[in-house]
């Protein structure tokens, strides 16, 4: 069996330091601005980059990690958060319906295919008709964090530098969201990171009336 990063012990090393995040949510005012009165769901939050983006602008996140290391992480820079901790192979334990807007930023590109695409469907099912996902994702170009590089498990998918790694190109972010009315998918270089790093964004919306499979 394949070990993977404890993330515990990463977050728990790092609780002191401040979530710094980029600006890819501005593109999404709108969006955004169509959920002020019910929570967001940032799933995979980390120590709360996109939280904390969200907070500052008087959003409610619901923040959600597998990692309790990162929800205290959270809860030091964000006082008050609500967080909660899961693994999302386990399913997410929210009713149907029960969001606008699910972000899901750097966490969707660990799993095997079947999982991703169970994990998507989850995501559906508690978002309501018409509501948004906003996620990004690895990019099959994203040489200098692994792409292309140590044991390959499955298509596009590599177990590199004690991490399991899915890298995606169009067509499979296409099929991924085929049940999904495509707001945007774009590719591009993000320089947050020590390497620059290259990755999708994808905003899907949940089509209305929509019956969850």
């Amino acid at each position: 069996m394949l070990k993977t990063r404890d993330w515990n012990s990463e977050y728990a090393s790092g609780t002191s330091d401040k979530p710094v995040y980029d600006l890819w949510l501005d593109a999404y005012e709108d969006v955004l601005e169509s959920t002020r009165l019910l929570p967001i769901l940032d799933l995979g939050c980390g120590r709360g980059n996109d939280s904390l983006y969200l907070t500052e602008r008087g959003f409610r996140v619901v923040c959600c990690d597998q990692s309790e290391a990162a929800t205290t992480a959270v809860q030091r820079h964000i006082p008050g958060a609500r967080c909660m901790v899961f693994d999302m192979l386990n399913g997410l334990p929210f009713d149907d319906g029960s969001f606008r807007v699910v972000i899901a930023d750097l966490c969707l590109h660990y799993f095997s295919w079947d999982d991703t695409v169970r994990i998507v469907r989850d995501i559906r099912r508690v978002l309501k008709s018409g509501g948004v996902l906003l996620c990004r994702v690895n990019s099959t170009k994203d040489v200098h964090h692994g792409a292309g590089r140590g044991e390959r498990i499955e298509d596009n998918y590599y177990y590199v530098n004690g991490d399991k790694k899915r890298f995606f190109d169009l067509s499979q972010l296409e099929a991924l969201f085929e049940s999904w009315e495509k707001l945007r998918l774009r590719e591009y270089r993000l320089d947050r990171f020590e390497k620059p790093k290259m990755l999708w964004e994808a905003a899907v919306r949940k089509k209305d009336n929509q019956e969850d499979e």
